[in-house]
């Protein structure tokens, strides 16, 4: 029996997209047309429509594993390490380094959600070490659940995938929602609020734990992220990179405004510049692209069966069918925090913001323009649900564990009660401004 408990407890992000892919085919054979078609007849169409959706995510694919790969590479850049390192002497006692530690991670999580995520961890064990250095109580789980948040906060940042990703011309839902520059996601008035008061709330909860928890905890064991140092003199890359940042500046200056060219290729064309300026020559950033690359196996595999999901969604009517029992069987008033609930409890089963977006951005579409509801403001909803839950979901967490050496269980410990803060927090926003 424990055994069993295990596997289930332990079951891979792949292992749960299957899990929902099948889900899928068995909604799409129980919704079709018995009459008409035998069952075998109607599961072989289930899984042409899972066929041909397959493939239908590949530029949204290689988008995702760039952001992380390129974020990846300015975290493990060694100046980055050194500055992190400065930065964790600064704090003479737990509550300033919890706070620091938090007030870094949330601004580099709403840069770029891959970079947040290792400067968040980098920088928890350099504040565990340095306050055991100078022979201060020190919390190394709490710092880490601090180092944690940027990954609460992204998708309210410039490298949110729903928001940018509406802003494309051509993207997957252009049919139906037509193009959403940033100006009315990212750059609102209500995002700016929202995410700001998001980190404001979560400050005030990790220094609420840190005043009263007077544990001294000793640092744990951990494997510290190796940095990777740049050329030692300005090489072909740092060309390259300059030619890709002028070129941004120019496309940003002749545009009619600049919201309009701010999308997901347009940051990465930036952390590509950034990127190839930072180390330099070539072989040092090849480096760190190989190293970055590992960190996104797991979208490479599970994007296609996010793209077969929502194939089959699509072609079997299941996402017109779901939007129809959301308008019937939810009040119109209530239609907001469903958006924002459903896409934190669906985040606890796709672990990806651009992945959930693929398969839940068509129903919300649907919703909203059935009655009208401001478009921008539920692309955010589904953000900031779906980065809250982020707080209960392990799978990004991993790196960190690894960095800092704690465990999830201790983690969650803390991360819980923030969970609980942000989603309150949340849900009066939506009370007030939507």
């Amino acid at each position: 029996m424990a055994r069993e408990n295990s596997i289930k407890l332990n079951i891979s992000p792949f292992g749960l997209v299957l899990l929902v892919t099948l889900t899928s085919l068995i909604l799409s054979v129980l919704s079709g047309n018995s009459k008409e078609y035998s069952l075998l007849e109607r599961i072989v169409t289930s899984l042409q429509y899972w066929r041909l959706g397959f493939f239908g995510l590949l530029d949204f694919t290689l988008q995702m594993m760039m952001v992380l790969v390129f974020g990846y590479c300015l975290a493990v850049f060694k100046p980055v390490h050194a500055v992190l390192k400065r930065i964790a002497h600064v704090p003479k006692n737990q509550l300033q380094a919890v706070f620091l530690t938090a007030l870094i991670t949330c601004l580099s999580g709403l840069i770029n959600w891959g970079f947040g995520l290792i400067v968040g961890a980098v920088l928890a064990r350099f504040m565990a070490i340095s306050l055991e250095e100078q022979r201060l109580p020190s919390n190394p789980v709490l710092l880490a659940s601090a180092g944690y948040l940027g990954m609460a906060v992204w998708h309210g940042g410039l490298s949110g995938s729903a928001p940018l990703k509406v802003a494309e011309t051509d993207h997957f839902l252009v049919n139906s929602l037509g193009v959403i520059p940033v100006s009315e996601t990212i750059f609102s008035g209500f995002n700016i609020f929202v995410t700001g008061g998001l980190v404001v709330v979560f400050l005030a909860v990790l220094l609420l734990f840190s005043i009263i928890d007077k544990s001294n905890y000793m640092v744990l064991k951990a494997n510290p992220l190796q940095p990777i140092s740049p050329g030692s003199i300005w090489g072909s890359g740092s060309f390259v990179g300059l030619i890709i940042l002028i070129l941004c500046l120019v496309t940003a200056f002749n545009a009619d405004s600049v919201w309009a060219v701010v999308n997901l290729n347009f940051v990465i064309f930036i952390l590509f510049g950034f990127a190839l300026i930072a180390y330099r020559a070539l072989d040092q950033f090849t480096e760190a692209v190989g190293s970055g690359i590992k960190s996104s196996v797991d979208i490479f595999i599970q994007f296609p069966f996010y793209a077969g999901i929502l194939g089959i969604m699509t072609s079997s009517g299941l996402i017109l069918k779901a939007s129809a029992f959301v308008l019937t069987s939810t009040p119109v008033e209530m239609i907001p925090y469903f958006a924002l609930g459903s896409a934190a409890l669906v985040n606890l089963l796709i672990p990806s913001g651009g992945g959930q977006w693929a398969i839940q951005g068509p129903i919300l579409a649907e919703t909203a323009l059935s009655l009208n509801l401001p478009l921008g403001k539920m692309v955010m909803l589904f953000s900031y649900g779906d980065q809250i839950s982020n707080l209960l979901q392990p799978f990004w967490a991993l790196p960190l564990l690894a960095i800092t050496g704690v465990s999830a269980r201790s983690l969650f410990k803390y991360c819980f009660w923030l969970f609980v803060a942000g989603i309150t927090f949340l849900s009066l926003s939506i009370f007030l401004f939507f």
